[in-house]
């Protein structure tokens, strides 16, 4: 049964591991290894540069997104996340201390 089981469910979804960069703007969010984003940042930094981008994700699906569409190249690792989340978690708790009954 358990067998079966294991066919029929639908696979876990894994969240990103690791450290990675992330290539954002108008085309959409994708993340990228390190070489992917400082090949993208060259070609950003040209100032005859192609109109079009070519690059693999960590999927390894093809991109291709116009040049002026991405707006920032960023790094994304374990420990800023981390950071980030406890940061926001913070936010929260302290909107939620401030925040009063009208009546009072």
């Amino acid at each position: 049964m358990n067998r079966i089981r294991a066919y029929l469910e639908e696979p876990e979804e894994r969240v990103p591991g690791g450290d990675y960069f992330v290539v954002s703007g108008a085309c959409g969010t994708f993340y990228v290894t390190a070489e992917t984003a400082r090949a993208v940042e060259r070609a950003l930094d040209r100032v005859w540069g192609r109109r079009w981008l070519v690059f693999r994700d960590l999927a390894g699906s093809r991109i291709r997104v116009l040049r002026r569409q991405v707006q920032g190249v960023y790094e994304s690792t374990v420990v800023q996340r981390r950071k980030d989340r406890a940061f926001y978690r913070a936010l929260q708790e302290e909107s939620e201390t401030d925040s009063r009954p009208w009546e009072e």
